[in-house]
């Protein structure tokens, strides 16, 4: 007893030292001093001095509310499934991702009402000289009314959704299900006060505080890498090619073919059925690897991109994102990346196009299955496009920013 005892205060002290290690490499990585290594000039400044120079201590700061670190790494972004509607828009390429994080799960009903009261009272940690001081004190592009969900996107001319569309975003019942019928600009309107809200709350406590990067939402490469969690030559955001997990559980909520939304129900009135007709709690089913809920299935999420068939072809392989249609040849940029090499990609009209005009940009990138998607659709390469200013039943989001100092935790 006494051996094993000591066998365990060993381990324990070996794990101590180590955290402990990896602490103080960190520290040491960020560590100043108190002189400049160039010019030998002490940091100083003080009331009595207003010109010396001090620059702003950091230390490593636990992840913002309700995000998980994703280390950055390179995958083969696109593949999947079989190409069934021939659209040819996710053919495989290597790239990589800078260290980003990634909320752990979709946004809730109740996280937008929250997000719908701050913004229509105004509080004390509302920036008072912010330009939309209509918005509860926060600097935001669209009014309250635009900020609405629309229950409307449950509504079919043949199918009685009426109940749905009255109870889903207003009954508490429902708190924990993923917000729906948010268009694009809505989702950004939402990462811009949330920044906002994070960062006031950090100043409220100490006014010299080092705030956090802004909360947005996350490009289709960092969506895609982030669902694949690692497992980079598998079908879907998990192990294996079974959409069932070992006790015979669905491990997403999806459609199983025409008219099957649930699955039938076996002997034991369980296993043939994800138990949800529409959406599910966020925390419903097994996480990846990565600690992410809900990456295949329940609702798909808009990411930031802009949609082009060829986009996967044409964006640079370091952090991949489409900001816009047309690009332009630069003789400062990698010109022997092909991205460069092209003016325009497919689903862009040049001949329409005039300086100023975005129509042709309102086009965005969603990934991800939803309840109302067969499994074909749950492959984290599977690329969707939706109009930016419409929203859906099937489309929510999560947050995503970006990780500073080192790429990971030491």
């Amino acid at each position: 007893m006494k051996n094993r005892f000591l066998v365990v205060a060993l381990a324990a002290l070996f794990l101590g030292s180590l955290l402990a290690g990896c602490s103080s490499h960190t520290e040491k990585l960020n560590r100043l001093g108190k002189s400049s290594s160039k010019t030998g000039m002490k940091y100083t400044k003080s009331k009595s001095r207003k010109d010396g120079f001090k620059p702003v201590a950091y230390k490593e700061k636990d992840p913002a509310p309700g995000l998980v670190l994703i280390p950055g790494g390179t995958f083969v972004m696109g593949g999947g499934e079989k190409d069934i509607e021939y659209s040819m828009d996710n053919r495989q390429r290597q790239v990589t991702v800078q260290s980003f994080y990634l909320d752990v799960t979709e946004i809730s009903n109740v996280d937008w009402k929250e997000f719908l009261y701050f913004v229509r009272n105004p509080v004390a940690t509302a920036d008072p000289n912010a330009a939309g001081t209509a918005n509860g004190g926060f600097d935001l592009d669209l009014k309250v009314d635009e900020l609405y969900p629309d229950t409307t996107v449950w509504l079919r001319d043949l199918a009685f959704n009426d109940p749905i569309s009255e109870e889903y975003y207003r009954h508490p019942a429902f708190n924990n299900y993923p917000v729906v019928g948010i268009n694009w600009h809505q989702a950004n309107e939402y990462c811009k006060w949330r920044t906002q809200m994070v960062n006031n709350d950090l100043l409220e406590k100490d006014e010299n505080a080092v705030l956090y990067p802004a909360y947005r939402l996350p490009t289709e490469a960092e969506w895609e890498y982030a669902a694949r969690g690692l497992l980079e030559s598998e079908i879907y955001a998990w192990e294996g090619k079974s959409l069932r997990n070992r006790k015979g559980e669905f491990n997403a909520n999806f459609k199983r073919g025409r008219g099957d939304y649930a699955g039938w129900r076996g002997g034991d009135g369980k296993h043939m059925t994800d138990h949800y007709m529409i959406t599910s709690p966020v925390m419903e089913f097994y996480p990846n690897d990565f600690g992410l809920y809900n990456m295949s299935g329940n609702v798909a999420e808009w990411t930031q991109d802009t949609y082009r068939i060829l986009a996967l072809e044409d964006v640079n392989d370091f952090n991949p994102f489409r900001r816009k249609g047309k690009t332009e040849i630069r003789p400062d940029d990698w010109l022997d990346d092909i991205s460069y090499k092209r003016k325009e990609s497919l689903l862009f009209n040049p001949d329409d196009f005039t300086p100023g005009n975005d129509a042709f940009d309102n086009i965005k990138v969603y990934r991800g299955g939803s309840w109302a998607d067969i499994a074909y659709y749950l492959s984290p390469g599977s690329r969707r496009y939706y109009n930016a200013d419409s929203s859906a039943a099937t489309i929510g989001f999560r947050c995503a920013m970006i990780r500073v100092g080192s790429p990971e935790k030491w």
